[in-house]
């Protein structure tokens, strides 16, 4: 086992790969007054520091792991095991790499740790960052959720999009946004139930299969969504309709 370690602001860090991520975080710990080093290629010899962190590929963690020479290891996967390291950082966000150090502020950090030591360490430094640390279960069906929230969620604006330019719209992404903006607040504050509108929540099956057969290539997808948006509208009460306008609104 290895001893106790605290978290110093003459803690040393080791960035192991210069992806997206890896430049990233390597900014927002030089801002936190971290003594950082990297970010470092995998093929790079990398420095012995207190703190290793390897913002890799998943499948490429353990080989990462086998090349560092720090008091502690970590990784930054949503969904992978901590066999090859001392702990784990999930920074529940998406980055494209340009971003600012204050990226990190305030967004959630699915934390995990061999020993308690370790999951208060991964916590510190979560919190370092600016970050709310919180732990999960099922580490599979809590990185599901993370693609339905994010890479999902593209995948059906991507179609909108599509949809919205075939349609003669210009500037869709401009012109869809502020709904989706909407709909993503009405979400957080409600829930899907209560927050959901349209033809299905109220029982407009026409306009549903209008809609359904202008989807032309998005059809397979449509159905699938449609289906789901059934299961979430539940039962349709007309009466409830009559004294709920709001959701006439899209």
């Amino acid at each position: 086992m290895n001893p106790t370690f605290s978290l110093t602001p003459e803690t040393s860090i080791a960035i192991v790969g210069a992806g997206r991520l890896g430049g990233v975080l390597a900014r927002a710990l030089r801002a936190s007054g971290f003594d950082v080093r990297g970010p470092s290629r995998r093929a790079d010899e990398i420095p012995e520091t207190d703190i290793a962190i390897l913002a890799v590929p998943d499948a490429a963690i353990a080989d990462a792991a086998k090349s560092t020479k720090s008091t502690r290891t970590v990784h930054l996967s949503g969904a992978t095991s901590l066999d090859a390291v001392d702990f784990s950082i999930h920074p529940l966000q998406t980055f494209t790499g340009t971003e600012s150090p204050e990226v990190f502020h305030g967004i959630g950090a699915a934390i995990d740790g061999r020993t308690d030591d370790d999951k208060s360490l991964a916590r510190d430094l979560a919190r370092a960052l600016g970050m709310t640390p919180f732990t999960v279960t099922d580490r599979a069906a809590y990185h599901a959720a993370a693609s339905f929230a994010s890479n999902f969620v593209l995948t059906v604006l991507d179609a909108a999009e599509q949809l919205a330019t075939a349609a003669g719209v210009e500037n869709p992404r401009e012109v869809l946004a502020p709904l989706v903006r909407q709909s993503v607040d009405n979400w957080q504050h409600e829930g899907a139930a209560d927050a959901l509108t349209g033809p299905i929540v109220r029982g407009d099956e026409l306009t549903v299969a209008t809609q359904r057969a202008a989807t032309g290539a998005h059809r397979d997808l449509f159905d699938a969504l449609a289906t789901a948006t059934r299961r979430i509208a539940g039962p349709r009460n007309p009466e409830a309709d009559l004294h709920s306008p709001e959701k006439d609104r899209a």
